[in-house]
C-alpha cells in the first residue's frame, strides 16, 4: 500500500502533461504541488453506496484535493442504499455532463454494463472506489483489497476464538463485490481453525433491520461465538444489541471500519476489534487520479499505476489497546472517523 500511495501522492511531481500547461510546483513537499490546469474547470462526481458516517472522511479528502487542484468535485449517495437510487444518481451526473465519475457500485454485475456504456457512449471517465466492478471497463480501482481485508479479519477471529467457534456475519448487500470478497477472505483465513460462518444476514443498509438481525440471531442462536460486521454500521448495531441482551461476556465482536460509534464501543471494550479502511484516501486519490486522466490523458496516467490498475489503500486493526493511538492519527488528518 505504501508504495502505491506514495506514487499516487507523487503524481503531481511526476506528470507535466506536456499540454502546454505550467510545470508542477514543487514547493511545500509532496502534498503541495498542483497539477497543470486543464484550461477549463474539470468536474468530478463521486457516488457512494450509501449515506453513512463511513463516507465523511472521503468527503474531506475529496474537497481537499479539489481545492488543491482548482477543480469541481461533488458527491452523492443513495439515501436508502437502494440500487435504483444509485442508478438515478448516476444518470443525473451523466446528464450534467461531468468529466469523470468515481463510484462504489452496490451491485457489480448490474452496474458493470451500465458503467461500460457511459464510458463508451458519453466519453465520461469512470473509476471505482471502495467496491470494485471488474466487468465495468473502469479505468482503475482505488480502495481496499477486500479479500486481503477479510483475511486480516479472519486472523483476528483466530486470535479471539483460539478453540474455534461459530460465526454469524452481517452486511447490507452480499451482492456487493466488497462484501463477497471480505467474506471469502475471512472464510479462507479461518479454514482449518475450527471456525465456521454458519449464516450471513443482509439488511439492505436499513439500520433498523441491521439491529433486528442481530437481535434475531441472539434469540435463535444463543450459543453463537462471534458476530462479524462486514459494513461500517454493522459494528455499532451488533455492539448495542449484544450489550442490551447482556451477552457481551460470552460473545466476541469483530467488525469493519471506524464510525464514531464504533470508536466509542472500542473505548468501552464493547467491540473486540475492527478492521479499518482509509476512506479519506478514497476521496483524495480519486480526485487526483481523475483530474490527471482528464487533463493529461487516461493512458498517460495509467502508466503510473500497477498493471492491474489497482491502488490498494490498505487496512489496519484497531482494538481497545490501540484505539487512543489511532484517534491521534485521525486528528492529524482532521477527521473523526474512518
Amino acid at each position: 500500500m505504501k508504495r502505491w500511495l506514495g506514487v499516487a501522492l507523487g503524481w503531481t511531481l511526476v506528470m507535466g502533461c506536456q499540454r502546454g500547461g505550467p510545470a508542477p510546483s514543487t514547493a511545500g513537499g509532496p502534498l503541495a504541488p498542483s497539477l497543470p490546469r486543464a484550461g477549463k474547470e474539470v468536474r468530478i462526481a463521486i457516488i457512494t453506496n450509501a449515506v453513512a458516517p463511513f463516507w465523511d472522511p472521503m468527503v474531506v479528502g475529496m474537497e481537499r484535493a479539489a481545492q488543491k487542484l482548482g477543480c469541481q468535485a461533488s458527491w452523492q449517495g443513495p439515501p436508502n442504499g437502494k440500487l435504483a437510487e444509485q442508478q438515478r444518481i448516476l444518470e443525473n451526473f451523466v446528464s450534467q455532463k461531468v468529466d469523470a465519475i468515481a463510484i462504489s457500485p452496490l451491485e457489480a454485475e448490474t452496474m458493470g454494463p451500465v458503467l461500460r456504456e457511459i464510458q463508451e457512449k458519453e466519453g465520461i471517465i469512470v473509476i471505482t472506489i471502495d467496491s470494485d466492478a471488474p466487468n465495468s471497463g473502469r479505468q482503475a480501482y482505488i480502495g481496499t483489497n477486500n479479500y486481503k481485508a477479510g483475511q486480516v479479519a479472519g486472523r483476528e477471529a483466530i486470535r479471539l476464538l483460539p478453540q474455534g467457534g461459530e460465526v454469524v456475519a452481517f452486511v447490507g448487500h452480499l451482492s456487493a463485490q466488497n462484501a463477497r470478497e471480505r467474506l471469502k477472505g475471512f472464510e479462507d483465513a479461518v479454514a482449518g481453525h475450527g471456525i465456521k460462518v454458519v449464516e450471513v444476514k443482509q439488511d439492505q443498509t436499513d439500520k433498523s433491520k441491521a439491529r433486528r438481525n442481530v437481535e434475531d440471531t441472539l434469540q435463535a442462536m444463543p450459543e453463537v461465538d462471534l458476530l462479524l460486521g462486514l459494513w461500517s454500521y454493522n459494528g455499532p448495531a451488533i455492539a448495542q444489541a449484544v450489550k442490551d441482551a447482556g451477552a457481551r461476556q460470552r460473545i466476541k465482536i469483530l467488525c469493519f471500519d471506524a464510525e464514531p460509534a464504533t470508536l466509542e464501543y472500542l473505548k468501552t471494550g464493547d467491540i473486540d476489534a475492527t478492521v479499518v479502511q482509509k476512506p479519506y484516501y478514497f476521496g483524495y486519490l480519486a480526485v487526483e487520479l481523475l483530474y490527471n486522466m482528464v487533463v493529461c490523458g487516461v493512458e498517460e496516467t495509467l502508466m503510473l499505476l500497477p498493471p492491474d490498475r489497482i491502488v490498494d489503500t490498505g487496512v489496519e486493526v484497531v482494538t481497545s489497546a490501540n484505539v487512543q493511538e489511532y484517534l491521534k492519527k485521525l486528528e492529524a488528518l482532521g477527521i473523526k472517523s474512518s
